[in-house]
C-alpha cells in the first residue's frame, strides 16, 4: 500500500472550486522545490511552495485575481526554471480582460513570489490573447515557446490552440474542435501535451446541451452529455495537425473514429493525456455521471488503441465522479478520482455531495495491475474532492508526484461566500 504524508492544509480561504479542473497542471517540482498554485476565494490566483530539502512549505503568495470561482490556473515551467502561468475568464460575458486569457512569468526561476512586470521586459499586449476564451492548458515546448488550448471563439466555443511568437505575442487562435450544433453552451475543454521530441497533442471532449451525433436537444439542462472524446497531434508547433497515424486533417474538426478515444460514441469527458518516457500516448476517460461506474485508461500502440477498465479498483458501492492521471519517470502510473457513495447520492447530484473522497491508484507495471488507497480522511459531512496531481512537461518530470484537493462546501453561483481548505499530500517512497 502507498503511504502518503499527514494531509497539509495550503489555505482555510478556499474558493469552491479551488482545486478544479483537471484540463490543466497545477503542480511542479523543480531543483528541490514543489511549487502549487489554486484559487482562493472567490477568485483569487494563490501559490505555494515546499522545500524538500528543510522540509518546509513558505508563506501563501496571492499572485493575481481571477474573474470567479472557474479562474483555473495552470503552470508549467521552462528550461532556465521560470514559471509560467495561465488563468482566465469563465467566458465570453462581462468586461473582466475582455475575456481573454491572462500569461504571466516568474521574474526569478523556481519562484511564485515576483512575476516579470507588464510592459517592461514583456510588453503588456503580450500578456493576455484569445477571444471569448477560458480555461487554458499550458506547456512549454522543447524550442522554449509555450502552447496553449483553450475553449473560446464565437457560439458555439470550439477548441483553440495559439502558440507563443519568438518576437513575443502569440499567433492567432486556431480552432481544432468544433461541433455542428447551434450557438449555445458546450463544454469542450480541451487538453495539451508535449512529447520531449516537442511533438504536441491536444484533446477535448464533444459535449453540449443533450447533443448525440453532433445533434443538439436545447431547453434541458440535465440532458447535457457528451457523445465521445478525441485527439490530434502536431510535429511542428501546430501549424498543421494529423491523427495519431499521421495522415492530415481538416480543421476545425468534429467528433469522429479516426481520432476518437475509447470508448467511442460514449457519455464520456477526457480527464487526462500524458506521455511516458518512451512518448507513448495515454489517455484516462470517465463517464461523469452515476449511470456506470467505468473509467477507461487506453495506450496508443502505434496502429490502435489498447483500453482497460479500472472499476474492478474501485471500493465497492463507491462510484468515480472525475479523474486525473500523471506518469513518472519510472513509467509508474499515478491516477487520483474523487469516488462518491452512489447510495448516499441517491437522486441528489453527485457534484460536490458530501460523501466525495479522493482515491489513489497506483500501477508499477504498465497498467496490467493497480494499487488503491485512499487519500483523504472520511468525513461524511464535507466533500473531500477536486484532486489534482503533479503532470510532467519536457523541463519539469515527475518523479515522486503531489496531490492537492479541496475539503469544503460546494456553494452555489460563481462568487460564493464560502470558504474551503485546500490540502495537499506528498507520497513516501519506501
Amino acid at each position: 500500500m502507498t503511504t502518503f504524508t499527514e494531509a497539509f492544509r495550503l489555505s482555510q480561504t478556499g474558493s469552491t472550486r479551488a482545486t478544479s479542473y483537471n484540463w490543466g497542471n497545477k503542480i511542479l517540482t523543480l531543483n528541490g522545490k514543489t511549487h502549487v498554485v489554486w484559487l482562493d476565494a472567490p477568485a483569487t490566483i494563490c501559490g505555494r511552495t515546499y522545500d524538500h530539502q528543510s522540509k518546509t512549505w513558505g508563506v501563501i503568495v496571492r499572485i493575481d485575481d481571477g474573474c470567479d470561482n472557474h479562474a483555473c490556473p495552470c503552470i508549467t515551467a521552462d528550461a532556465e526554471g521560470h514559471i509560467r502561468l495561465t488563468f482566465g475568464p469563465h467566458g465570453w460575458y462581462g468586461e473582466w480582460n475582455e475575456a481573454r486569457v491572462k500569461w504571466k512569468r516568474s521574474l526569478q526561476p523556481g519562484s511564485l513570489d515576483a512575476w516579470e512586470p507588464v510592459g517592461e521586459g514583456y510588453k503588456s499586449s503580450w500578456s493576455n490573447f484569445g477571444y471569448n476564451a477560458t480555461a487554458a492548458s499550458i506547456v512549454h515546448t522543447p524550442c522554449g515557446l509555450d502552447a496553449v488550448v483553450c475553449r473560446g471563439g464565437e457560439h458555439p466555443p470550439q477548441t483553440m490552440f495559439h502558440l507563443q511568437r519568438e518576437i513575443g505575442g502569440w499567433t492567432s487562435a486556431k480552432a481544432l474542435f468544433g461541433q455542428e450544433v447551434e450557438p449555445q453552451y458546450t463544454h469542450n475543454y480541451g487538453h495539451i501535451a508535449c512529447a520531449t521530441d516537442g511533438t504536441l497533442y491536444a484533446a477535448c471532449h464533444f459535449y453540449n446541451v443533450g447533443g448525440s451525433d453532433n445533434q443538439p436537444v436545447t431547453g434541458d439542462r440535465s440532458k447535457m452529455r457528451s457523445y465521445g472524446a478525441a485527439v490530434l497531434k502536431s510535429t511542428d508547433l501546430g501549424a498543421t495537425w494529423c491523427d495519431l497515424h499521421g495522415d492530415p486533417v481538416d480543421l476545425p474538426t468534429t467528433y469522429n473514429h479516426r481520432i476518437a478515444i475509447p470508448p467511442f460514441d460514449r457519455n464520456i469527458y477526457i480527464n487526462t493525456i500524458a506521455l511516458d518516457t518512451l512518448n507513448t500516448l495515454w489517455a484516462l476517460t470517465l463517464n461523469p455521471g452515476l449511470e456506470d461506474n467505468a473509467v477507461w485508461l487506453s495506450r496508443w500502440v502505434g496502429q490502435a488503441w489498447q483500453t482497460m477498465q479500472l472499476e474492478r479498483y474501485m471500493p465497492e458501492s463507491r462510484t468515480p465522479v472525475e479523474s486525473m492521471m500523471t506518469i513518472d519517470t519510472h513509467n509508474r502510473l499515478h491516477i487520483v478520482l474523487t469516488t462518491v457513495d452512489t447510495a448516499a447520492v441517491g437522486t441528489d447530484s453527485h457534484w460536490g455531495h458530501p460523501s466525495s473522497e479522493v482515491l489513489y491508484l497506483r500501477s508499477n507495471d504498465g497498467g496490467q495491475t493497480f494499487d488503491a488507497t485512499e487519500v483523504s480522511p472520511a468525513d461524511p459531512e464535507t466533500a473531500n474532492w477536486l484532486p489534482s496531481i503533479s503532470r510532467s512537461s519536457p523541463h519539469h518530470p515527475v518523479d515522486v508526484p503531489t496531490i492537492m484537493y479541496t475539503h469544503g462546501d460546494v456553494g452555489t453561483g460563481l462568487r460564493p461566500d464560502i470558504r474551503t481548505e485546500v490540502r495537499c499530500v506528498q507520497l513516501v517512497e519506501a
